[in-house]
C-alpha cells in the first residue's frame, strides 16, 4: 500500500496524508445515516437523496444547532454508532495501513476512542488545543489517529493543524486537570505547559482534504483542531485510534484503554504528571 518514501515521511514528520485511500461509498452511507438521525430529532427535516446529502446536511446541522442545541448533542453522540462508520474502521484499507504504519501484525483499535466530530462554524469552545493523543488514549505509545473527512474540508473550515516532526520530543509531561474526564469536557483533561511554544518550534502543516482522504497522525505528534471560520459549512470528520498491541508498554499496562475506558494516565505515568508549580509529582524537573 505505502511506498518506502511514504513510510519514511511518516517516521520523519509524524503524519502522513493518504489521498483517496478509502472508498467513498461507506463514507456516503455514514453521512446518510447521520442525516436520518437529524430527521429523527427534527421531523420538519426531509431525508436527503444520496447525491444531495453532502450539500444539504450542513444546513440541517446549523438549523438544529439554533433550534435545539441539546438535540444536536444527542445526534453528535449517536453519530459514532452508525454502522457504516465502523465498516470504514474495519476496512481492508485501514487495516493494511495500520499494519504498515505500526510495523505490526498485532494492531488494536481503541473502540472508545473512535467517533465523528461535527464542528459548527464559529463554535470554538469544543476545539482541541495543542495536544498529544497518548495522554488520553494510553493503549500504547506506538499508535496513530486516522483523521477521516466526511465532507470537503477547506482551509476556511479549519483543517487539523500539525506540528511537523514534534513526535521526536517523546511523551511530554502534563498537568492532569481531569484525567478521567469526569467533567465531560475533554478539552479540559490535560494541559501540556508551553505546548504552543513547543509547537511553534516546528513547521505547522495544514492540509485541505476531501472524502476518501485520510490524515494519519502519530500518537506523539502535537496537533490541534483548526478554527472553522466558514459561513455555512460544518466540519464533519471521523477519528479512530489504532495502536500496536505488541509494544512492551502496551503489554506491561495490560492493554488498558484511555480515559473513555477508565484508563488513568496519572496512575500509569506518575513520572510525567506535573503539579501546579510545574514540578513532576515524582520529583523536581
Amino acid at each position: 500500500m505505502f511506498t518506502d518514501i511514504d513510510l519514511a515521511r511518516f517516521r520523519r514528520d509524524g503524519f502522513l496524508v493518504a489521498r483517496s485511500l478509502l472508498p467513498e461509498t461507506p463514507i456516503l452511507r455514514a453521512l446518510l445515516a447521520i442525516d436520518r438521525l437529524l430527521c429523527a430529532r427534527a421531523p420538519e427535516f426531509t431525508p436527503s437523496a444520496p447525491h444531495l446529502v453532502r450539500d444539504e446536511i450542513h444546513a440541517k446541522l446549523l438549523a438544529l444547532a439554533v433550534k435545539d442545541r441539546r438535540a444536536l448533542g444527542v445526534v453528535y453522540d449517536a453519530a459514532r454508532k452508525v454502522l457504516p462508520f465502523w465498516e470504514l474502521l474495519g476496512s481492508a484499507e485501514l487495516t493494511t495501513a495500520a499494519n504498515e504504519l505500526l510495523e505490526s501484525d498485532d494492531v488494536g483499535l481503541a473502540f472508545r476512542g473512535a467517533g465523528i466530530r461535527l464542528d459548527i462554524p464559529g463554535e470554538h469552545h469544543w476545539r482541541s488545543t495543542w495536544h498529544q493523543e497518548y495522554h488520553a488514549q494510553i493503549s500504547s505509545p506506538r499508535g496513530f489517529v486516522a483523521w477521516i473527512p466526511f465532507v470537503d474540508v477547506t482551509h476556511s473550515m479549519g483543517p487539523v493543524e500539525i506540528a511537523r516532526g514534534s513526535h521526536h520530543v517523546g511523551v511530554l509531561p502534563v498537568r492532569a486537570h481531569d484525567p478521567l474526564n469526569r467533567g465531560r469536557d475533554y478539552t479540559k483533561t490535560f494541559e501540556i505547559p508551553d505546548a504552543a511554544h513547543i509547537a511553534a518550534q516546528h513547521l505547522i502543516a495544514t492540509v485541505e482534504t476531501r472524502p476518501g482522504d485520510v490524515v494519519f497522525l502519530d500518537f506523539l505528534t502535537l496537533h490541534q483542531s483548526g478554527w472553522n471560520q466558514s459561513r455555512d459549512r460544518v466540519r464533519i470528520s471521523g477519528q479512530a485510534r489504532f495502536f500496536d498491541m505488541a509494544h512492551p508498554t502496551a503489554i506491561d499496562h495490560g492493554w488498558v484503554g484511555g480515559l473513555h475506558e477508565g484508563g488513568d494516565f496519572t496512575a500509569l505515568h506518575p513520572e510525567l504528571v506535573l503539579d501546579d508549580d510545574a514540578r513532576m509529582l515524582g520529583g523536581e524537573r
